[in-house]
């Protein structure tokens, strides 16, 4: 999902998404979205995704 339909989704701008994404990168030693994927939702940081979520992201 962009940062934009994230931001949408959440009702927040798409520069609070960025630096969201960017502090959890921090927090766990990566620098790409998909290095931050897995240990995120081992961490339980990620939701359960839904089949409307799935489909859109």
């Amino acid at each position: 999902m962009k940062d934009v339909a994230t931001g949408r989704a959440l009702g927040v701008s798409r520069r609070t998404v960025q630096k969201h994404v960017s502090n959890a990168g921090a927090a766990l030693g990566s620098t790409t979205r998909f290095q931050k994927g897995l240990p995120a939702a081992q961490l339980g940081w990620l939701g359960p995704r839904t089949h409307r979520n799935a489909a859109n992201g």
